[in-house]
Parts: C-alpha cells; structure tokens; sequence
C-alpha cells in the first residue's frame, strides 16, 4: 500500500514541509551520499508550465534540515539548453545563494544500462551521477498531450541526455512509438526515490499551452504510481485508464489500495 500526502497549499515552506511530514520523508532521506532534487524545466515558460524555484528552495530547506548529504539540482530540458532554463526560471540565482551545484542532463557523462524486461527501451543512458543518487521528482500536476497526465513519473524523461534522445526536440526519440512505455522504462532505469508534486495551480489541457487550475494543494509520496494516481484523478482522469499507470502496476509501485493522508 503506497501513502499519498495531500496538503493544502498555503505556503510552499509551510505545505511542503508538512506533505513530507505526513510521509514520513524526514527518517528516509538519506544520511549521506548524493541527493538530486529534479524540477520539471521543459522549457523556459514560467510556472505552472514549469516548477516554481520557490517549490524546489522548500524541498531543499526541508532536505537540509533533516540530511547532511549533498544536495544538488539536476535537469535536462526538453528544449533549449538548460542552463538557459536555469537563468530564466531562477535557479541560477537560487543556486548561487545556497552554493548548489546545477546539473544539465543533456549533457552528463552517462553510463548504458539494459533491461531485456523494459517496454521499448531496451538500453538506456543513464546519466552516471544519478545512477546511485536519490532523485527526488519535484513536478507540477499538468495533463499531457500524449500521457493524459504528466507528474512524478514522467518527469524522469528529464534525466535522459538530448544528444542520444534529441529529434525536433530533446526528448523527442523517447515519444515513439509510445510515450506511455517510455515513461515506465525510463523509471525501470531510475524511478523517483521521493516525488513532491506542485498541485496549487495544475495546467489542463495540454502540458505547454493549457488552461491554469487552482488545485490549491501539494502531493508527496514515495510510490510514483501512487502519487500519479492520486494526480490524475485529481485532473479528471481515470487512472485505471491512463496506459504509463497501468503498465507500471506491480512494476514501479501500485495504483491500488492507496492510503491518502490529508492535512
């Protein structure tokens, strides 16, 4: 049985603080080690298209208070280079007040890994320094075009290099010939160890050119399939109907059973 927090959203400290909490994330996190924090950036169009650096700065306070690892931010944007990205969004200046490390996955030193049980992916480039992290998802709850929802678990096609993945778009090689069977190999490869997802204002429609939805909460959980469960119902979608989930039961998590904590 997977746990989802839904929090209402005041604050980003406060609500995310308290989504982690009611998970019960403080005990495991890691105690050393390299932890990721992994924004949704696809572009450079601000939020709710894009994570809010004000969401990324509450999950890593809360990371800081409870860890000493190392905490760094990791992306691969689907368009555009990313460190373009960082400075539009403002990670760069966040980055710079905390001394973080900004990661660009386009471009990391990757290692190939293969899984002959994989959807599509047979073989994968996993960039290297996330292979043994512990990669927090930090998406906002947004339909997709291709999906019907995009959140914790499709926000690991970040971590896949454009120079081996790149067609008119970064990531286009991973969206034939089914996004949905690349959004469950890619998290075979590497699943999110934690997901924070922004749901206080979600995007509908569309995941680059929707209409806003004042969804007014913060979801957190350490099962993927869960939280991405609990997101898509919450964007009117039937999870049973959406394919990545379906195929991911009993694989990366369940979409059954779920214990949902408010607050």
């Amino acid at each position: 049985m997977g746990t989802v927090a839904k929090i209402r959203f005041d604050d980003y400290g406060s609500s995310v603080a308290q989504a982690l909490d009611a998970v019960g994330a403080a005990r495991r996190l890691p105690a050393e080690g390299l932890i990721i924090l992994k924004p949704n950036l696809t572009n450079s169009s601000p939020p709710p298209v894009t994570t809010s650096v004000q969401a990324v700065e509450a999950v890593y306070r809360y990371c800081r208070a409870h860890t000493k690892a190392e905490i760094i931010i990791g992306e691969g944007a689907g368009s555009g280079r990313t460190c373009d990205v960082y400075d539009a969004l403002g990670y760069i200046d966040f980055a710079r007040r905390e001394g973080l490390r900004l990661v660009d996955f386009n471009d990391a030193e990757t290692v190939e890994l293969r899984n002959p049980n994989a959807l599509q992916l047979k073989s994968f480039h996993l960039p290297r320094i996330a292979q043994e992290a512990f990669v927090i998802s930090i998406p906002v709850l947004k339909d997709h075009s291709f999906t019907k929802t995009t959140i914790a678990m499709k926000n690991m096609f970040g971590l896949a290099p454009g120079r081996y993945y790149a067609g008119t778009w970064n990531k286009a090689q991973l969206h034939t010939p089914s996004t949905d069977d690349s959004v469950v190999d890619v998290c075979l490869y590497k699943k999110p160890d934690l997901s924070v997802v922004d749901a206080s204002v979600a995007l509908t429609g569309g995941h680059l050119a929707g209409q806003k939805k004042h969804v007014n909460l913060i979801l957190a959980g350490f099962d993927p399939v869960a939280v991405d469960t609990v997101g898509s119902d919450l964007l009117g979608h039937d999870p049973g109907w959406v394919h990545y989930l379906t195929a991911a039961e009993g694989r990366l998590g369940s979409r059954r059973d779920i214990e949902i904590v408010t607050g």
